[in-house]
């Protein structure tokens, strides 16, 4: 992974770019004076203070399942570079031009899906498990390093390897006191792995205690609820002398871990079906708005990932494929990656995504869509979504431990309780939303979370 500039003097140009999956971001400051490129928005925000807000692209978060703008941030003057993008700034004009674009999509091989499709799922799990522990190898640092152990499939799956293949300093998880199903009881995975799991247990008050925190990183509202455990688990992960640690991102998006994505659906409409790239229609109104940069942007994004998979027959397997690769390449840099980058970066740690190595990305956009998504009938409901990784998961585990897919938990409404009463809230007033619809914004959960968040947001900005 990277994102970096480079300024050639003798050439008077600057060049800055990112890697393709998306996994480091990089943000870009211009105005008549001077550009500034740093990896957070914080660091320009301490270079150049007071940076507007962008109303439009607070009241568009409400469109999206997370904060989720493209190359917009919250703050006018502030863009991020996309992943694959190279683009040069000319010193003597101060414009700038797209040098090279690289895209997911030229890992896709259409002969390699068709042999992929004939071939057995016994043969393709084992060239997964061997790429998985190859992988694994490869990215074993030289210091004390730490692994997330979830109880989930996908970070499960990486520590099991890295204890086989390496010897990690550090087993960690996160239990919300509670509402964690699977983490709250990790003595089963102890026991296959031979060795403990440090469990960090967070209640409603810590939780909301760590919102502002985050937000200073970001330098925005949270992107997604998950980054406050995010940050909480790298907090542990350094106070254990851990300067890396390995985590699951990626797999849900690459092989088929939504249940959005075992609905069928056929390749037509505007935006994708998925829930965590589609437009949503906002459950609150506001008195100015101006939707089209957003919903221009998510239109393209379908379009892309539509003619990536341009050359499967099936329209529902196409629908299905381009789901997948629509969030890989959009929700996934810029909510997951982003929470895994900022929040570890914030506690001196480097988070690792095995499951983004170009061998495993490569390989899950080649897999036909029965692979990532099997709805054959007589298919048990557990092995329905992601069904390579959990047969991999069994495979090392056993049937046993295969539990349904939990999703996050965390307390994001609860850490209203810390912000007192909602007629005293700046979020209202702030983006022009009209009174009689914040009622029925409250009514919903998703919105009501957005609303909190943002309240955090204006009032840090506002101390």
């Amino acid at each position: 992974m990277y994102a970096y500039a480079v300024f050639d003097r003798e050439a008077r140009q600057l060049h800055v770019a990112r890697d393709v999956q998306g996994e480091k971001s990089l943000y870009v400051y211009e105005d008549a004076e001077r550009v500034v490129v740093a990896s957070e928005i914080r660091a320009l925000h301490a270079l150049v203070p007071g940076i507007a807000l962008d109303p439009q692209a607070l009241r568009d978060y409400f469109r999206t399942r997370h904060l989720m703008l493209f190359d917009r941030t919250v703050h006018g003057a502030v863009r991020e570079l996309r992943p694959g993008h190279l683009e040069t700034l000319d010193l003597d004009t101060f414009k700038w031009s797209e040098t090279r674009v690289s895209r997911l999509s030229e890992w896709i091989d259409p002969p390699r899906l068709a042999d992929n499709a004939r071939r057995s799922v016994e043969s393709l799990a084992d060239e997964l498990d061997g790429l998985l522990a190859t992988c694994v190898r490869e990215m074993i640092p030289a210091r004390r390093y730490a692994a997330v152990v979830s109880g989930g499939v996908d970070s499960s799956l990486l520590a099991r390897h890295l204890v086989s293949h390496g010897d990690p300093d550090l087993l960690v998880a996160v239990n919300h006191v509670g509402k964690d199903r699977i983490s709250a009881d990790l003595a089963a995975f102890e026991r296959v792995l031979g060795r403990p799991i440090r469990t960090l247990s967070v209640d409603a008050a810590g939780y909301a205690a760590e919102i502002g925190r985050c937000q200073q990183t970001c330098g925005s509202p949270l992107h997604a609820h998950s980054f406050v455990p995010q940050s909480q688990q790298c907090a542990l992960v350094r106070s254990a002398g851990c300067k890396v640690l390995f985590g699951g991102e990626g797999a849900d998006e690459l092989f088929g871990g939504y249940d959005a994505y075992l609905d069928a659906h056929e390749p037509a409409g505007r935006y994708s079906p998925s829930p965590y790239t589609a437009h949503l229609t906002p459950r609150v109104s506001f008195g100015e708005d101006a939707p089209e940069t957003l919903q221009a942007a998510l239109a393209a994004a379908w379009r892309e990932a539509l003619d990536a998979y341009a050359f499967v027959e099936d329209g529902e397997d196409r629908a299905a494929l381009a789901m997948m690769y629509c969030d890989a390449v959009v929700q996934l840099p810029a909510v997951g990656l982003r929470g895994a980058d900022l929040m570890s970066m914030m506690w001196s740690v480097e988070t690792r995504s095995v499951y983004l190595r170009r061998p495993l990305v490569a390989f899950a956009l080649n897999l036909p869509r029965a692979l990532k998504v099997d709805r054959g009938e007589g298919v048990a409901p557990l092995l329905r979504a992601k069904p390579l990784l959990k047969r991999l998961f069994v495979r090392h585990y056993g049937a046993a431990l295969l539990a349904e897919k939990q999703g996050f938990a965390g307390f994001p409404n609860e850490a209203a309780d810390w912000l007192g009463a909602p007629d005293d809230y700046l979020v209202g007033r702030s983006l022009g939303i009209a009174p009689g619809s914040l009622a029925t914004g409250w009514a919903d959960r998703a919105t009501a979370w957005k609303l909190i968040n943002l309240e955090y947001f204006l009032r840090q900005r506002a101390a």
